[in-house]
């Protein structure tokens, strides 16, 4: 499958909320670590209304439906994270307004906007264990996959373990950001809670289009 249409970008967008209960418990113990504990439970609770909400979702578009996950997200979850995962739903969605089917050309439009979303709410960069330190080296990825003419599948299996790797690899860094850069070398010793799920988020998506 080398495009998506809207109804299979529905299915990944279910893959992805329904994995979140394999790695929710994972979440709470690194954000307990490093914050409040509570990143699990916004996920369970965000992804849990979308999850209820897309079976009934009309979207003109595959950009439509991204914006509207999104909304539906923070509306249910309203957290910090809640809000930078919102707003890498609704940037891509934006880039992707009046797209029918996405392909890795799409993918990389609308994972670099949800970047560049996310950079800005936020205030931060690639290395201030955040988000950005998953999806950065995914983007990069991608793009590398792209140059070598590879497929959708196999661009996505590569980028999945780009932000792996990239999440793991906030494990040893000072947070700047939110309770965690409060907390000094306590924080500083665990991977970045927001990176690893925003990692298993695009593991879920490659393991939907696999599939």
């Amino acid at each position: 499958m080398e495009r998506l249409s809207l109804e299979d970008v529905k299915a990944v967008l279910e893959k992805v909320g329904a994995d979140v209960g394999e790695y929710s418990e994972r979440l709470r113990e690194l954000d307990a670590a490093a914050g409040d504990g509570d990143l699990g439970v916004t996920m369970t609770i965000g992804w849990g209304a979308v999850l209820k909400a897309l079976p009934e979702m009309e979207a003109e578009d595959i950009g439509n439906l991204l914006a509207k996950a999104g909304m539906t997200f923070n509306r249910a979850a309203a957290s910090t994270f809640g809000v930078l995962l919102a707003t890498a739903l609704m940037r891509a969605g934006r880039e992707l307004k009046g797209v029918e089917s996405v392909g890795l050309p799409e993918m990389i439009r609308g994972a670099e906007a949800a970047f560049q979303g996310i950079r800005e709410r936020g205030k931060a960069e690639v290395g201030d264990k955040t988000m950005l330190d998953a999806l950065a080296p995914a983007i990069e990825a991608l793009k590398q996959a792209q140059a070598e003419r590879q497929g959708l599948s196999a661009a996505l299996d590569a980028a999945s373990a780009a932000a792996m790797r990239g999440a793991a690899a906030t494990a040893g860094k000072t947070p700047k950001f939110g309770r965690a850069s409060w907390l000094g070398p306590r924080a500083a010793e665990v991977q970045d809670p927001g990176a690893t799920a925003t990692a298993f988020m695009l593991r879920s998506l490659a393991e939907a289009v696999a599939d």
